[in-house]
């Protein structure tokens, strides 16, 4: 299984400031159509959150027109940036969406069991999940049996160093722990919200962040940090899942690079 994770697509509408700074929903285009003509082509797409900028209908109806052209099932989740009740109804058609209540779920059908969570609290930047989330949660861990689980959650559960958006965190990141720290059989826990990749490893479980489609933070740590955005290149995230191997996770940046020479089976083929 190839499963590749876009995040923090932040969709503008063209013309407006925001959109002339990052022209987000141009970056998100070609990071889709790098998603389907790339040599890693997934098997599907899941984007965590922070889908748009302003929590706006008109760039949730951007935004659809933009992710029609992905040629993969895709799935969607809020973030901070988002507007749930408004994702629900531009994307009525996505039955996986709740029709009422969190835009928690899960994507079956998978040698993975893969669980989306909703950290959204509506008109703040920090996120939350909630008493009822984390009972939902940990049923659904509970009662897999037969397979690994994958979870994603826009807001990452640590803290960075990155002191500005450690302050707009996860609420009870705490009370999340304590419920991923009595199961084993969590592949990984896939983030966003940050703009950058770091790794963090909690009670045996690796908590992973993806990068921007659009922007990324400057890396600032400490007391003295500053929030500032850089134009370090888009980037998303491909999760290769085997049997034998497990989960393996590769950076993959929205540009096409040249190959300089390529080892052939049996000898050094053409260089280029």
């Amino acid at each position: 299984m190839l499963l590749a994770q876009l995040s923090d697509c932040h969709v503008s509408i063209p013309g407006e400031e925001f959109s002339d700074l990052y022209h987000s929903a141009d970056r998100l285009r070609e990071a889709i159509r790098h998603v389907n003509e790339g040599v890693n082509r997934p098997d599907l797409v899941v984007l965590t959150g922070d889908l748009i900028n302003a929590a706006r209908r008109d760039e949730y109806e951007l935004l659809r027109e933009i992710v029609k052209d992905f040629e993969m099932p895709y799935y969607l989740m809020p973030g901070n940036h988002d507007h749930c009740a408004l994702l629900r109804e531009i994307f009525s058609d996505h039955d996986y969406l709740p029709r009422e209540g969190k835009l928690h779920y899960v994507i079956d059908g998978w040698p993975l069991k893969l669980i989306c969570l909703d950290t959204n609290i509506h008109g703040k930047p920090q996120g939350e999940l909630g008493a009822a989330q984390l009972d939902w949660l940990e049923a659904e861990l509970a009662g897999e049996k037969s397979r690994n689980c994958l979870i994603f959650m826009h807001h990452p559960p640590f803290r960075t160093g990155l002191t500005s958006m450690d302050n707009m965190g996860l609420l009870d990141m705490e009370a999340f722990i304590e419920v991923i720290s009595r199961h084993d059989h969590i592949e990984r826990v896939l983030s966003g919200h940050l703009h950058r990749a770091i790794q963090r490893l909690s009670h045996g479980t690796l908590i992973q962040v993806c990068p921007s489609t659009s922007h990324q933070v400057e890396l600032s740590l400490g007391d003295n940090n500053s929030l500032a955005t850089v134009f370090e290149p888009p980037e998303y995230l491909l999760h290769y899942w085997t049997e034998a191997d497990g989960l393996v996770t590769h950076s993959e940046f929205v540009k096409d690079y040249g190959v300089a020479w390529r080892l052939a089976i049996g000898g050094i083929g053409e260089t280029y």
